[in-house]
């Protein structure tokens, strides 16, 4: 293990596929490696051997990581993601790479989120999940394998207290201690 240079006040780190980002106690992120679909968050697609500072990101709580994404929840329940957007995964309505944070649609009292290879998914304050992007292996959890741009619900789901995502599949934590996964 080695120091990651400009890192002193973290206070969450995610890994993604080839990138790594962090939360800073003030709520601003850094992130490096691999950018070379803007995941880092700085406006550039440069690679970054130190960390370097998300451009515009304030109040973020926590981060995830994707395969070549990265998502922010911010401390009013919105979220913010940068990076590839093949699939949608960025939850903008759209499937084109943005290399600064974006606003995801539809998102306004997310609690945790969890970060997929090219998809994205949010645990709501009611206990309830969105989840958008890439479904070829139904990691959505809609009861399809269709490729959604935009934040969908996932079914069947009322309880849920903490989500993971993997590359292609979701499990969640049910308020009961019981988990399910798709």
């Amino acid at each position: 293990p080695v120091t990651v240079s400009g890192i002193t006040n973290a206070v969450l780190v995610s890994a993604g596929g080839s990138h790594t980002c962090a939360v800073l106690s003030d709520g601003t992120g850094k992130c490096w490696g691999a950018n070379w679909n803007g995941q880092l968050g700085d406006g550039t697609t440069t690679e970054k051997h130190t960390s370097t500072t998300v451009s515009g990101l304030s109040n973020a709580t926590l981060i995830g990581t994707g395969s070549s994404h990265t998502c922010a929840l911010l401390s009013n329940g919105s979220m913010e993601c940068w990076g590839a957007n093949w699939n949608g995964q960025l939850g903008d309505g759209t499937t084109t790479q943005k290399n600064t944070p974006t606003q995801v649609l539809n998102i306004s009292n997310a609690v945790s989120i969890g970060g997929g290879e090219s998809y994205s998914c949010a645990l709501l304050s009611n206990g309830t999940m969105k989840c958008w992007g890439y479904n070829y292996y139904g990691q959505l959890g809609i009861g399809s394998t269709a490729e959604k741009h935009t934040p969908v619900t996932v079914l069947d789901l009322d309880d849920v207290a903490s989500v993971s995502s993997g590359g292609s599949h979701t499990c969640v934590l049910l308020s009961n201690n019981s988990a399910k996964c798709w």
